[in-house]
């Protein structure tokens, strides 16, 4: 089974909770998290997710998207020079120019970027987009080609070698204006996605969800219910700390350190809102002290963290992902 999840970084709202068969298509489910979409919102969405027709829709609500391409996406420019009929009226088959995406990789230099501002991605509904293409170094390149030998004997599947080839290239594309995100920000905000695979690691760190016995169905989705429970408690407690330290401390907490914090604080938690309120706030209080001292970020990388990344626009940001 999968459990499919949408939730808003900045405040952890949860959007969309959603179990399902583990064979259901992502990309199905992605058209049906929409309505939750927002003028202004930033979205970003793991390449399962990818649909043009999703991405025109939020463009056409007023939100804003970055995304992978797939590899197979054609991508167009229009014409200058088309041609005409003799009524006057543009030649379709002329109107638009395709681009030879693996001839731009190949005049890039390894750790290069390099962005067309205007163009049409599909063949038929020819989206209005921003295109960024991201030569791999050398390190990367090698890296992503081992683990795709590995998911290939793993699946049993044979990539073609296009597809080998132009795995040397990251294309991200995306409708926000360049004075808004700026070429070199893009690809660190779509690296925010990998927040999801974070949650989701301590879902199955310290909730165990992916791990059950052979039970009956009913008895499943019962402890399922509970365990969501468990976890929206744990996430919803961890996201407001986290914004209280980032207020009044100006620092980071780690996500993965203060669920596994909170969640030993749940049998507290739970006799204190049994006694009164004045009880639940000196547990909370106490809990908050132990996260301000045990949970923050470490900042031994270089890499820039959450709040680093978000500074640069203050969006909504919304993710998709599954848990299998």
């Amino acid at each position: 089974m999968k459990i499919q999840l949408e939730y808003d970084l900045l405040s952890g709202q949860f959007l969309h909770v959603h179990s399902g068969p583990g064979k259901q298509n992502d990309k199905t489910y992605g058209s049906t998290c929409l309505q939750t979409v927002q003028t202004g919102d930033l979205c970003i969405r793991d390449l399962g997710y990818f649909d043009l027709k999703d991405l025109h829709q939020m463009d056409e609500e007023g939100a804003y998207y970055i995304s992978r391409l797939k590899l197979n996406t054609r991508i167009y420019q229009r014409n200058p020079n088309p041609e005409y009929y003799k009524n006057g009226k543009v030649k379709k088959q002329t109107e638009y120019i395709q681009l030879n995406v693996e001839e731009i990789m190949n005049q890039l230099k390894p750790g290069q970027t390099y962005e067309i501002s205007h163009v049409y991605i599909g063949q038929d509904q020819k989206l209005p987009t921003r295109v960024i293409f991201h030569r791999l170094t050398e390190e990367q390149t090698r890296k992503r080609r081992e683990n795709q030998a590995l998911k290939e004997k793993k699946k049993g599947i044979v990539m073609k070698e296009r597809s080998k080839r132009l795995s040397a290239m990251n294309v991200y594309i995306t409708n926000a204006l360049s004075d808004d995100v700026p070429t070199e920000h893009v690809h660190n905000l779509y690296s925010l996605r990998w927040q999801i695979e974070l949650l989701f690691k301590t879902w199955k760190s310290f909730f165990k969800i992916d791990n059950c016995k052979e039970i009956k169905k009913e008895r499943l989705e019962c402890h399922l219910y509970g365990q969501l429970i468990a976890i929206l408690l744990c996430s919803s407690t961890m996201f407001q700390m986290r914004q209280l330290l980032l207020t009044k401390k100006k620092r980071e907490l780690s996500e993965y350190k203060a669920i596994y914090i909170i969640k030993d604080y749940f049998l507290l938690l739970f006799q204190s809102i049994q006694k009164s309120t004045q009880e639940l706030s000196k547990v909370l209080l106490r809990l908050f002290n132990l996260l301000q001292k045990n949970g923050r970020k470490s900042h031994r990388y270089e890499k820039k963290t959450v709040f680093d990344i978000l500074g640069v626009v203050y969006q909504y940001t919304i993710f998709h992902k599954k848990a299998a």
